[in-house]
């Protein structure tokens, strides 16, 4: 018998749904996401041809002082004339991957776009990844900011003046007791 410091499997077996999301797409048909978002699935939002990242940097530095300056807002969406087209391609992708075979059944059941937002906003929630959460992590380890300063001007005697200099320390024979 092994012994393993990590098993996936483990924690595989404790997600919400282990035999998959089972989505009711019409009276009487279904199709069932997987339990777990595979990696792969977001591959085609994420592509350099959509440049969704590009667009949501575009909009990060469109923000002024009084807040989000809308002009710059539509000027970066109209330098990309195509991304409507190209979104919702990567969406049907997305979906296709997520759903394999079940794909064209779930095609059949003609979703509208709001069954496509109100579907996606389901399964961020069941599969737990928020993007917002993604891109604020990525954009708070990233600063414009100088570095901090010394919080003190005066330093103590045990800090050494140079880097890798030892401090002055009393010896024995330095006591007067």
């Amino acid at each position: 018998m092994s012994s393993y410091a990590i098993d996936i499997t483990a924690a595989r077996r404790e997600v919400q749904y282990p035999n998959g999301i089972i989505t009711k797409i019409g009276k009487d048909s279904a199709v069932t996401f997987p339990a777990e978002l595979p990696l792969e699935a977001l591959d085609p939002i994420l592509s350099e041809e959509l440049d969704l990242v590009g667009l949501i940097g575009d909009i990060v530095q469109a923000e002024g002082p009084d807040g989000l300056e809308t002009s710059k807002v539509v000027a970066a969406i109209f330098r990309r004339p195509a991304l409507p087209r190209k979104f919702l391609a990567a969406v049907r992708e997305t979906y296709a991957i997520l759903l394999g075979e079940e794909f064209e059944d779930f095609q059949k059941a003609k979703p509208s776009i709001g069954d496509y937002v109100r579907l996606t906003t389901a399964l961020t929630k069941v599969y737990g990844l928020e993007l917002g959460k993604l891109l604020r992590s990525a954009a708070s380890s990233e600063s414009d900011s100088p570095m901090s300063s010394q919080t003190s001007p005066d330093s103590t005697e045990s800090t050494p003046d140079e880097s890798g200099s030892a401090p002055d320390t009393p010896t024995s024979s330095d006591s007067d007791a």
